[in-house]
């Protein structure tokens, strides 16, 4: 047999890509099931984490000698613990570390795979409305990032001060309720074509229009135009930023959340994003490029267009209505 360092690196690399893909079932079915939690408050056996969080005993036990391999969990003397770094990246959604949403959104989105092969061969795509824990769970540290990335500038005294904010795309709420707990002196409408997500969302007892952004006739109305990971669902872009820069007053902001494609770099942090592109072909869209975004922007009327890199392909995108 032969020795692992004497195989070739094409061989070692893509054999990290099927580890890959259990270490992400094992991150997710440890958050999704409490197992991580359960570790984070103390030291347990297999069998006694599998009594504390009401799993089955076999299960827990291949669950944790999996976890203890892929290195997301030490044992020492048949006692599992998970390490404050560790918990930090897997479970703490405010931390710029943070992958636990990311592991879950890959894991929900895998679910769907198999409709890949009608993809390729007949076009057809599908739609992710089974799957709006998926993008809970990704756009989670989304939201974070945003909410550090805008700390003492002006979108922060605004909302501090109490503004009116337009969530396009607003999905199930999610992260409008992360700013009427941050922010509650301002006011947020929400517009969400789903009818599944606008539901979920119209419990934060916010105005919840179902609609698409293309549909949107607002006039002078906004303080703030956000749009999170949703521009590249649009059937029409351009009609979306155009009635942005409607909805919004004089002077008011239009801040778009998104995973750009790089134009140049192929490095580790653009990996992950390259990746996704065939999971975005199947749901019937595609990434953006910043030339794009840039452009739209331009074209609708917007000045003092900014790029805010937030790290892995994540970018926040400013623009004023002057």
């Amino acid at each position: 047999m032969r020795d692992w360092k004497s195989r070739p690196s094409e061989f070692r690399r893509l054999w990290g890509y099927s580890v890959g893909f259990y270490g992400v079932w094992v991150g997710h079915v440890g958050r999704r099931l409490g197992l991580f939690e359960a570790l984070s408050k103390k030291t347990m056996s297999a069998n006694e984490l599998a009594f504390a969080t009401g799993c089955n005993k076999k299960a827990v036990e291949a669950w944790c000698s999996a976890a203890v391999s892929l290195g997301f969990i030490k044992s020492r003397n048949d006692r599992l613990i998970i390490l404050p770094k560790m918990q930090e990246i897997l479970l703490d959604s405010s931390s710029p570390d943070y992958l636990g949403g990311q592991f879950s959104y890959i894991a929900g989105r895998s679910l769907e795979y198999s409709g890949l092969q009608d993809l390729f061969k007949s076009g057809k795509t599908r739609d992710m409305s089974s799957t709006f824990e998926a993008i809970e769970q990704a756009t989670d540290w989304d939201h974070h990032a945003f909410l550090a990335e805008i700390k003492n500038t002006r979108l922060h005294r605004l909302l501090a001060g109490g503004c009116k904010l337009l969530d396009v795309g607003c999905g199930t709420g999610t992260m409008i309720e992360k700013l009427q707990a941050r922010y509650p002196n301002s006011k947020y409408v929400g517009v969400e074509p789903s009818k599944t997500a606008a539901d979920k969302a119209s419990l934060l007892s916010i105005p919840i229009l179902r609609q698409d952004g293309e549909s949107m006739s607002f006039e002078d109305e906004f303080d703030i135009a956000y749009l999170g990971e949703s521009l590249y669902a649009a059937a029409d872009k351009k009609r979306v930023i155009a009635n942005c820069f409607s909805a919004l007053k004089k002077g008011g902001t239009i801040a778009i959340v998104e995973g750009l494609l790089p134009e140049t770099d192929r490095g580790p942090e653009s990996q992950l994003i390259m990746g996704m592109q065939m999971d975005f072909a199947l749901q019937g869209h595609s990434f953006m490029k910043r030339q794009e975004i840039k452009s739209l922007l331009s074209e609708a009327g917007f000045q003092k267009i900014k790029f805010k890199d937030l790290g892995g392909s994540l970018y926040l995108v400013i623009a004023i209505k002057e």
